[in-house]
């Protein structure tokens, strides 16, 4: 019986206590409001902004260097950036995008730059593509572009009913993705397409011309003899 009376008591001690608080907040309650609002900027101030700053900076460093990349319209950017951030968010959206660049260079014919032999290049630009594509295909929603280099890539290597075989595949499977419209466009840009086979094979020398045998001149026209001097006597 003690023990329950002791809980009533504080009990009604915990009420009157709280009903005082209620009545003291009544008259300040703007003062309360704005001590409140006060709380939270520092809170956002000094712990959230800082947070957000934080994982911005971590994520700028990689953005940043793609977003360069990107914009240069050149090879070695993409390169380094794949060196530089290889498990970056944006590494596989760069090897799509270097990989297609490599083709183009193909395509172009800049090949033959660095003094290197144009085939022998060109099927080292080809091999590294195809490399890129099917690391990017790994990723679903680039699979479609990535299956759309591949097939143009074999297009290059001189395989043109495959490559168009897989183009249609490409178009059949993701119909409504931009692989698909990609696959479509390059359909149509091949029509009557023959592509030049890039071989790793040394080409061969050029051969001399054959000498013509000679032609045998016609014998000269014998000459008849000179009439012999009349015998003196």
């Amino acid at each position: 019986m003690k023990s329950k009376h002791r809980h009533e008591l504080r009990t009604n001690e915990l009420a009157d206590a709280i009903g005082r608080a209620i009545e003291w907040g009544r008259p300040h309650g703007r003062v309360i409001g704005y001590a409140a609002a006060g709380v939270l900027v520092l809170v956002v101030v000094l712990v959230v902004l800082p947070a957000i700053r934080g994982s911005a900076a971590a994520r700028n460093p990689s953005a940043e260097a793609f977003q360069e990349a990107r914009l240069s319209g050149q090879v070695q950017p993409l390169r380094n950036f794949l060196v530089d951030f290889p498990k970056a968010e944006q590494a596989p959206a760069a090897g799509l995008l270097l990989a297609g660049r490599l083709v183009d260079e193909v395509v172009r014919g800049l090949s033959a730059a660095g003094g290197e032999d144009s085939q022998t290049k060109a099927a080292k630009l080809l091999a590294e593509a195809k490399d890129l594509y099917t690391q990017a295909a790994l990723s679903p929603a680039l699979e479609p572009l990535a299956q759309t280099g591949l097939a143009l890539v074999t297009v290059q290597e001189g395989d043109l009913d495959k490559g168009r075989a897989a183009l249609q595949e490409v178009i059949t499977k993701w119909p409504q993705s931009l692989g698909a419209e990609k696959a479509r466009a390059s359909l149509e840009a091949l029509a009557g397409y023959k592509p030049v086979v890039f071989s790793s094979e040394p080409l061969e020398e050029p051969k001399p011309p054959e000498a013509k045998p000679a032609e045998a001149k016609p014998a000269a026209e014998s000459k008849p003899a000179a009439p012999a001097p009349p015998d003196a006597r």
